[in-house]
């Protein structure tokens, strides 16, 4: 196994035992090698070196992250979020990832080039951080199909289109359905809070969420 390869699997197994200790669930290997699809002595190797390195203590018979830990996976998030929603799918998302190089300063990025205001970047932060799941679990509202549901884990843009947003009770936590998709990349009907909403897709695709484990 390469060095990346290694460093994908232990950010991913972070995301889970930080979860698993949210939820006040505990972490066994068995569970973490299922969820991740990885043999359980992978997981109990990649484990052995997250408790080396010191992103994960163990007592009380439980798994959990340490400060340094949560850090790494509060970048990961980040970083997960700018590549694969902050631009377009395809060649020219690439390509623009490919100018930007390295990124140092992500809030002063986020502003510059992602026109992310200070108070909407400042709950951005707070939502991911809080983030139920791992942030690979979320997708954009606007790829829902009709009649999926999912959990808003958060949003991405400026501060009017952050408030808007709140305002039709999309925030944080709020189950929502997608009750009609449009064709040809047309508006969605949405169900919030007993609601029904018409979003445009631009803005649809502004609202990221958490898939419902159950569908109906």
């Amino acid at each position: 196994m390469n060095q990346k390869t290694q460093n994908r699997i232990m950010l991913e197994l972070l995301e889970l035992v930080g979860a698993s200790e949210a939820r006040n669930r505990p972490v066994r290997i068995g569970d973490l090698a299922c969820e991740l699809g990885y043999s359980t002595d992978l997981v109990e190797g990649i484990l052995k070196i997250a408790l080396k390195e010191g992103l994960i203590e163990y007592s009380d018979d439980k798994y959990r992250l340490t400060s340094k830990g949560r850090a790494e996976v509060q970048k990961h998030r980040e970083r997960y979020i700018h590549e694969t929603y902050a631009h377009r799918p395809g060649l020219l998302g690439r390509l623009a990832r490919m100018f930007e190089g390295n990124i140092g300063d992500w809030q002063n990025h986020w502003r510059r080039r992602h026109g992310i205001d200070g108070d909407s970047l400042k709950g951005f932060y707070m939502n991911i951080h809080d983030l139920d799941g791992r942030v690979e679990e979320t997708s954009s509202l606007a790829d829902l199909n009709q009649g999926e549901r999912g959990i808003v884990a958060f949003t991405l843009g400026g501060y009017g289109l952050v408030r808007r947003l709140a305002e039709m009770g999309l925030t944080p936590g709020t189950e929502v359905k997608v009750v009609r998709s449009a064709p040809f990349h047309g508006p969605i009907e949405i169900s919030v809070r007993g609601v029904s909403l018409a979003l445009g897709r631009g803005v649809a695709s502004k609202v990221y969420v958490r898939k419902s484990r159950w569908q109906n």
